[in-house]
């Protein structure tokens, strides 16, 4: 009788302690989730706002007409023209001033830690800001300000530079059992889904806060982690090499693509986990189109 009650005792601990940690899981997904929201949600308006100033700023002004408003000369010899500066002087043009121009307005949240860009795959839960600093472990468990965060951030390879100067850029990112981060990036190699993907959601937009890129996928595989690293280059010896890189994601891809990517090329390549087996990642390969 009282192992019975033992036995019983024990079950209702381990509930009870299942139960706790499920609770606390749940808390801390839906933490992360209103901080990444917030984010997605100020980077969006501002983002809007700016590319409407910049609509403004550059649209022709067909309201005023051109009109010549020459000043008044003088008819008597000898009399400077008000707008001639007298001898010995000069004028300083406001326009020759400065060499330098305005900054190009960029969304507050890159001022935000280590923040370097902002990742988006429209049709997708992907849509993120990401991350770089000087190692790949910080951002795994440290969400896009810092602090720690069980979803971690969306973060780019630590060796690569800025867009325009490496020929590969890394971004990494979990998968997460809610769907979130880089979950999606699955859907790319799943029976059922991968052929829709790469037929329906197959743009990726990359904006490192004062550009906006355009990406087209065109590789999608899974490999493991244990056995092969070469989709992690960022720098190439040769072009020799980097078109072996070239001809070897064409080659594992499940999708064939008409896509030609050669040696002038930029390629971005997301990665995230994938439960297959241990240790399998799910590899995502785009080219720059714009």
């Amino acid at each position: 009788m009282k192992k019975t009650i033992i036995v019983k005792i024990g079950f209702l601990i381990m509930f009870v302690v299942f139960v706790g940690l499920a609770i606390n899981q749940f808390y801390q997904y839906k933490k992360s989730d209103i901080i990444y929201d917030q984010a997605r949600e100020r980077y969006n308006l501002e983002r809007a706002m700016i590319i409407t100033n910049e609509n403004l700023i550059n649209q022709p002004d067909n309201h005023n007409p051109d009109f010549k408003s020459d000043p008044e000369t003088s008819e008597e010899p000898g009399v400077p023209n008000e707008t001639q500066a007298p001898e010995g002087t000069t004028v300083e043009n406001p326009e020759n001033n400065s060499n330098k121009t305005d900054p190009k307005p960029r969304p507050s949240i890159a001022e935000a830690g280590d923040v370097i860009g902002w990742l988006t795959i429209p049709g997708t839960a992907i849509d993120y800001p990401v991350t770089q600093t000087t190692d790949n472990d910080f951002y795994l468990t440290h969400n896009y300000l810092g602090n720690k965060d069980v979803k971690g951030s969306i973060y780019m390879d630590f060796r690569n530079e800025e867009i325009g100067k490496s020929r590969n850029y890394n971004i990494y990112g979990h998968k997460m059992i809610d769907g979130t981060m880089f979950s999606d990036l699955t859907l790319y190699v799943q029976d059922g889904s991968y052929k829709r993907y790469f037929e329906n959601y197959n743009i990726i937009k990359y904006d490192n806060m004062e550009v906006e890129t355009e990406w087209k996928i065109f590789s999608a595989y899974v490999v493991n982690l244990d056995k092969e690293d070469y989709y992690l280059y960022t720098k190439y010896s040769d072009d020799e090499n980097f078109q072996a890189f070239i001809d070897e994601i064409n080659r594992r891809s499940l999708v064939k693509t008409d896509i030609d990517v050669g040696l002038d090329d930029q390629i971005i390549t997301l990665v995230t986990c994938n439960f297959w087996y241990d240790n399998a990642r799910v590899i995502i390969h785009a080219v720059r189109i714009n």
